[in-house]
């Protein structure tokens, strides 16, 4: 597996694995008790949009990286990592709004009785709006540290520098 390729995937999980844990965490903050299994089926279900933003980010952050390298510059591991974490903070609400219409449009299409879509649009910037505040909140410095890790070794495996701030 080249490098590239093991850095997008194991992103990408750690995503998915974040996206999880940190609808958890939010909830039961909001609702003081501990989660049980609904709440985990709950987080499953708004995990994708995790996933998406995580590997839309970490694919063109090591595009981003390759280039530059081919323009003689060199990143750390640190810039990787932010850069990598910015995208993927602008990236989440885009992917969670995708992933709540294309929820919606199975939930209108397969249902007995789901919820008409207009209403649906109505809602939507209002949990576009919660998601994203809320993994900016929780999972941006958890992210950050785990992306700075797997570009570690990224950076080792593809040959470059990985010490250093940017």
């Amino acid at each position: 597996m080249t490098p590239r390729a093991e850095f997008v995937l194991l992103a990408t999980l750690a995503g998915g694995l974040l996206s999880v844990l940190g609808f958890l965490l939010v909830l039961g903050y909001l609702s003081g008790s501990a989660p049980g299994a609904d709440e985990m089926r709950s987080a499953l279900l708004w995990s994708p949009g995790g996933v998406l933003a995580a590997f839309a980010a970490s694919w063109i952050a090591s595009g981003w990286h390759r280039r530059a390298v081919g323009n003689g510059r060199r990143w750390g591991a640190a810039g990787l990592a932010l850069r990598t974490t910015v995208l993927a903070v602008l990236v989440y609400p885009l992917a969670i709004g995708a992933w709540l219409l294309f929820t919606a449009w199975l939930d209108q299409r397969f249902a007995a009785a789901g919820m008409p879509l207009r209403e649906f649009v109505n809602w939507l910037p209002s949990m576009v709006l919660v998601a994203s505040v809320s993994a900016l909140v929780v999972g941006a410095l958890p992210a950050f540290a785990i992306v700075f890790a797997l570009g570690r070794r990224y950076l080792r495996r593809s040959g470059g520098p990985v010490a250093g701030i940017a």
